[in-house]
């Protein structure tokens, strides 16, 4: 049962034009469907919803919300975990910087929740889920910052069989705390399988099984 909280962390992981309508999934173990993720927006206005209501035992059971939000030059972001550990963050970019970050309770901080250290560049949890789920194809090297580490997420390779592009990809957390606590995992692999010019796939692997988003 040590494993079944990474489901939880594996299920948020998870530039083309963007699809107007709501994107729904199924996040799946095996065969058995543990939940639904959610999501609708594009570019910096994108919210996510991501609920599991199934895993053994309801030991991982909760939800995790996303929101951003553009105002002019300024991004507004907020997280909420709710479940057998509940945490908020709130996120603050203008232009390429991020300007201010606020993580409660105050014990889930990490170094990289001081804005001092994190870089130039990156896009929320919320607006990465957004790249990929409103592409087309394999994304362009992507970083992101969810207020407790950075990450950096790339394609490393890309197969092209009829109307199915497979993007072989690669999860690196390149500054800050890995995930899961003790294990630390800092690096996972990732499949985005486009079917027809839309996501139809995310498999995300770690710890010897794998965990899938499907195209409801």
């Amino acid at each position: 049962m040590t494993r079944l909280p990474l489901i939880a962390a594996l299920s948020i992981l998870l530039a083309s034009p963007a699809l107007a309508q709501d994107q729904s999934f199924a996040l799946m173990l095996g065969n058995r469907q543990l939940g639904t993720l959610s999501f609708d927006g594009s570019g910096a206005n994108t919210h996510l919803l991501s609920r599991l209501d199934n895993t053994p035992l309801s030991v991982a059971d909760g939800t995790f919300e996303a929101t951003s939000r553009a105002s002019g030059n300024t991004v507004e972001y907020v997280g909420q975990n709710r479940g057998s550990k509940n945490r908020d963050i709130m996120i603050t970019r203008q232009g390429a910087a991020v300007g201010a970050v606020s993580v409660s309770p105050a014990d889930e901080m990490t170094e990289l929740s001081d804005v001092a250290k994190v870089p130039a560049g990156t896009l929320t949890t919320a607006e990465v889920f957004g790249v990929l789920a409103n592409g087309k194809t394999c994304p362009n090297p992507l970083t992101m910052y969810d207020g407790r580490r950075v990450v950096h997420l790339a394609t490393t390779a890309m197969d092209t069989s009829g109307d199915t592009v497979t993007c072989q990809m690669s999860y690196r957390v390149t500054a800050g705390k890995g995930h899961l606590s003790p294990f630390n995992f800092k690096s996972l692999a990732m499949t985005a399988i486009y079917t027809t010019g839309a996501l139809s796939q995310v498999t995300v692997s770690a710890g010897g099984f794998d965990v899938n988003l499907v195209r409801q």
